[in-house]
């Protein structure tokens, strides 16, 4: 007997996993008659279900007619992309129209269900976003699904960061636009302020299909795409750096367990007051010395080169800890940037001051229909169900898999276990098995090469060093002899061939008896998720393949186990055979434990930043609306400067059009001006409104009503700052110069990292400093 997926959901409590079985018989229905139609009739046939489906606004994706549109996309696919799409990639694509994300195996075809997705959406005359990790898979999917969308009838379109404000006005007027997310993001705020309706780029959001929907809703769901300029403040603290690096690392500052937080110690903050006599550095006076030597102490401590970011072109780029990857847009914020470009001994950037920020988050809110796919997406369906009403279900592999998921193996120490894995590596190798070697960072992967290398086992590295070359190294990843060491990057949108790309069938098979591409994971990932990503290269297609894990209890996934109250004591530790193996049972769970309470740490601390931010989001539709009835109306725009000194004559000399604009573009710059000052005000009582916990009162809530209390008459200041630049304007033969004046756009776009503890959990010592004043 089937029970209903509602039903096992209730009885296990495991909410938001979706029953994808439903619509199997109705996908196998669709591929039969594909199959049985004659080629001229099953295209006539296609032909006349997408007119009878066209500009249906309201259709129902169930039945007859998503029978009659997987059919149409099975015949219609082959004929334009030369594919035969699997029954599985109908299953999917019909539980996808649901609404419902699905989780499909690598090598499966997440990006061909994308497009029969989108394309069923645009067909009945809704606009479609396809948001993608970066660029080159916008450009790439684009480009190798448009001869299906050409079948359809719909437009499809790709925007890059590249792309000239005409070209991404064009591209979003299509019907099917690929976009990265955080260039959509970048659009939104770029629309946002702009200062005249034609300025704007984007269409009014509907459909919203997301690749790798766990990365973007998930991972980075709480990084800030900002919209930034020209600071007005610099960063105080020019010798810092200098202290910073003199303190004694035994006595002077403490480093948490599981390294996110670093704080002087009492020795720490006497030698910080001797060097700045005179100073009390809990004190009002003394707040910006304490940040900056708090910054410089994270950004010395905590952020390790070649781990956390690397040094290229005279720049320290960070690295993304979900993906491997350089985060080309991102930064760190509030000084910590040039903390570490100090560090380095880099010319420091321009510290920006930010004048607007759109949380992920939030921009994939705006979307009326969000719906996805992924290769670990049931993992996070309680997560997806939770903050984004989306439930997630497994579409099977149209071959089952056969790939080994072998025991892990758990060592004392780090040293331990890298000999291990060099050993393991090194004699996979040596039977012409292809090994890809997942490691943690661009440091450990060079360390690894290097091991291997010494040991005469030539091997590839990828990692955000050399990330261009990443195609080519993956297209050879699954050859024969071949050793790849790699970042997180293999984790993700990596199909890996056996025998390489373009192999033949008997090199295919040649690898394939040699056991298929082994994985081997040196560390566990702070997440389960991730390491099921790098084992997912393994297995393609019912391939043969293994995986398998080598930890230790130094590793990341195992630091926090004291700050969880979990021990992997001494005893434990010394259940070891001569190797460093240990050999105790349970030591596995342990490190399971370990791993779930860190991915709900970081779950914790993004539901933080959502709290933190609602009201400021709120707030902020406050302003564009009166943004856009000051862009839309031109009395809106006059209003503030009715009855101002010298407003004759500046009608007489400007005429009417001319001043309309003149007090558009100043009442906008006002509005956007006092938002920037809104948020950097907001920012400052968010570093220090854990301090209420001293009064017994909830941080959250007094954020939230200082928050109200702050906005109180923000658009009569503005409109009054607004009348008062009126007063200072100068006309000069006949014109206004309003650069002149001050009113200058944004400069630049970028996006920052955000931690709900930043720099040491500065907020945190304060409060112990002032219990043990107390002496509590």
């Amino acid at each position: 007997m089937r029970f209903p997926q509602q039903f096992k959901n209730w009885l296990f409590n495991t909410p938001g996993i979706a029953d994808t079985a439903r619509f199997g018989t109705l996908a196998e229905k669709a591929a039969a008659r594909a199959d049985a139609a004659a080629p001229e009739a099953g295209l006539a046939e296609a032909g006349n279900i997408l007119r009878q489906m066209r500009g249906d606004d309201s259709p129902n994706w169930s039945g007859q007619p998503l029978e009659d549109y997987l059919f149409a996309a099975r015949i219609l696919a082959e004929e334009s992309l030369g594919m035969t799409l699997f029954n599985t990639q109908l299953l999917a694509a019909a539980t996808m129209l649901q609404g419902t994300v699905v989780e499909m195996d690598t090598g499966e075809g997440k990006t061909l269900v994308g497009a029969l997705v989108a394309g069923a959406h645009a067909l009945t005359g809704r606009r479609v976003h396809v948001l993608t990790v970066n660029d080159y898979l916008a450009q790439r999917d684009a480009a190798w699904m448009g001869p299906y969308f050409d079948k359809l009838g719909v437009t499809a379109a790709s925007v890059t960061a590249n792309s000239t404000r005409e070209e991404k006005k064009l591209a979003y007027g299509a019907d099917v636009v690929y976009v990265s997310v955080n260039e959509l993001g970048f659009d939104v705020l770029r629309d946002r302020s702009r200062t005249s309706p034609d300025q704007a780029v984007l269409q009014p959001f509907d459909v919203c299909i997301v690749d790798e929907i766990d990365s973007v809703l998930v991972d980075e769901a709480v990084v800030p795409l900002v919209l930034a300029g020209r600071a007005r403040t610099e960063l105080q603290g020019v010798d810092v750096a200098d202290f910073v690096r003199s303190l004694d690392p035994d006595a002077d500052y403490t480093v948490e367990p599981d390294r996110r937080n670093v704080s002087l110690s009492d020795s720490g903050i006497n030698k910080a007051e001797a060097r700045w006599p005179g100073v009390e550095l809990y004190s009002a006076a003394g707040t910006p010395l304490f940040s900056s030597i708090n910054v410089a102490l994270h950004a010395q401590v905590l952020l390790e080169r070649d781990v956390d970011y690397i040094v290229r072109d005279g720049q320290a780029q960070i690295v993304s800890d979900s993906r491997g990857r350089v985060a080309h847009t991102q930064r760190w914020p509030d000084g910590l940037q040039a903390a570490v470009e100090t560090k380095e001994g880099l010319h420091k950037t321009e510290q920006g001051e930010v004048l607007d920020q759109l949380l992920v988050r939030d921009l994939i809110k705006q979307f009326a229909t969000v719906t996805g796919m992924s290769g670990t997406a049931v993992a996070v369906a309680e997560y997806l169900r939770t903050h984004y009403l989306l439930d997630a279900g497994r579409i099977p592999p149209h071959v089952p898999s056969i790939r080994r998921d072998l025991p892990e193996h758990i060592y004392a120490t780090a040293e331990q276990r890298d000999a291990a894995v060099v050993e393991a590596v090194a004699a996979a190798h040596a039977t012409g098995q292809p090994v890809l070697l997942g490691t943690h960072s661009v440091s450990a992967s060079e360390r690894f090469a290097a091991a291997l290398t010494a040991r005469d086992v030539e091997c590839q590295v990828l990692n955000a060093r050399n990330d261009a070359l990443e195609a080519e190294v993956i297209a050879q990843a699954g050859r024969k002899n071949a050793v790849t060491v790699s970042t997180q990057m293999a984790g993700r949108g990596t199909d890996i061939l056996l025998g390489g790309k373009g192999a033949g069938a008997d090199e295919h098979q040649e690898v394939a008896e040699l056991g298929g591409l082994l994985v081997v994971i040196a560390g566990r990932f702070y997440s389960a998720r991730l390491d099921g990503q790098l084992r997912g290269r393994a297995g393609r297609q019912g391939d043969p393949g293994a995986s398998v894990i080598y930890s230790s209890v130094e590793d990341p996934a195992a630091n926090g186990q004291e700050a969880h109250g979990l021990q992997l004591s001494a005893s434990v530790a010394g259940d070891a055979d001569d190797d460093g193996l240990l050999t105790r049972a349970g030591t596995a769970g342990l490190l399971d434990r370990a791993q779930r309470l860190a991915e709900q740490e970081r779950f914790t601390t993004q539901e933080n930043s959502w709290k933190y931010n609602e009201l400021i989001a709120y707030q902020r539709r406050v302003v564009l609306a009166e943004r856009d009835r000051v862009l839309a109306e031109d009395a809106a725009a006059l209003a503030p400067f009715d009855g101002a000194e010298r407003w004759d004559d500046f009608r007489a000399v400007l005429g009417d059009g001319e001043l309309v604009r003149v007090c558009r573009q100043l009442m906008l710059f006002h509005l956007d001006a006092h938002w920037s000052d809104h948020l950097a005000l907001l920012s400052e009582q968010r570093a220090a409104i854990h301090l209420r916990a001293l009064g017994r009162q909830n941080p959250l809530d007094e954020f939230r009503r200082e928050t109200i209390l702050a906005f109180e008459g923000f658009l009569d200041r503005a409109a009054d700052s607004a009348r008062e630049s009126f007063g200072s304007l100068e006309l000069a033969g006949g014109t206004v110069d309003l650069e002149a004046a001050g009113i200058r756009r944004a400069s630049s776009t970028w996006t920052y990292v955000v931690n709900e503890d930043p720099f040491g959990s500065q907020s945190d010592a304060i409060v112990k400093w002032l219990l043990k004043k107390m002496g509590k």
